[in-house]
């Protein structure tokens, strides 16, 4: 699936509203990742 880097950072903002808590933001940080690392986005994958 292609995407832009708009598409997922307005997936990843809308998933962090919708987190309960601090640990399951952070529990979600590799799956951001990952989805940075698709999109070639290495420097945003690594934070």
């Amino acid at each position: 699936m292609r995407r832009s880097r708009a598409d997922v950072e307005r997936y990843v903002a809308s998933l962090q509203a919708a987190a309960s808590s601090p640990r399951e933001k952070s529990m979600k940080g590799f799956f951001f990742a990952k989805l940075y690392y698709e999109i070639k986005e290495y420097e945003l994958a690594k934070r």
